[in-house]
């Protein structure tokens, strides 16, 4: 609820104005749609998302997580991005994970969506799978970016972000899930696009 009030607040002070004429907005539907008084215009704005992914590879015994400069140190994180206009899901995924780690990734498999109101982000979580020989690479956004194993994780090697009360970020939730499936056996879904 949080981040849907959020959301809807940031969006409405960005958009008091039509982005078509320029008239000043009005508000209807309470609150959920901005229109433009204007007769000639009538422009309609709603509320807009900008998706982002969040991606968990694994090697099948590591985890590949990077972290940021600005970060306390110690602390890594699964490779995150937004993807870009014309881009499916799938694409943002090997894109951001190629450009951040130089990492090529397969198996891509979606996983799960939380709202992230960094103002008005849906992050979408996905798993894939990289050749263990694969040597990552920093790129201008990451510090460093490096293969953590298991026992590393648990032992606090890296640091992962905190995690808020009542809410469990995509990241940790694909971490802590992805080490706990690969102790057992487990059926696999089908990658994504791919015939059953």
């Amino acid at each position: 609820m949080l981040a849907y009030a959020r959301a809807l607040v940031s969006w409405r002070r960005r958009h008091h104005y039509c982005g078509s004429c320029g008239t000043a907005t009005v508000s209807r539907s309470a609150g959920h749609v901005r229109v433009c008084p204007d007769q000639g215009c009538g422009d309609e704005q709603f509320p807009r998302l900008d998706p982002a992914v969040i991606v968990l590879v694994s090697d099948g015994a590591r985890a590949l997580l990077g972290r940021q400069k600005a970060w306390p140190p110690g602390r890594y994180s699964t490779i995150a991005g937004f993807v870009e206009p014309g881009e499916s899901l799938e694409d943002a995924v090997l894109r951001e994970v190629l450009e951040e780690t130089g990492v090529a990734v397969r198996e891509c498999r979606y996983h799960s969506s939380q709202p992230w109101p960094f103002p008005s982000s849906l992050m979408l979580g996905f798993t894939a799978e990289a050749d263990a020989a694969a040597v990552p690479r920093a790129d201008d956004e990451l510090e460093d970016v490096r293969w953590f194993t298991r026992e590393d994780v648990a032992a606090g090697r890296p640091l992962l972000p905190p995690t808020p009360v009542r809410v469990v970020p995509a990241h940790r939730g694909l971490v802590r899930r992805r080490f706990r499936r690969a102790a057992a056996p487990h059926p696999r879904r089908p990658a994504l696009g791919a015939r059953r």
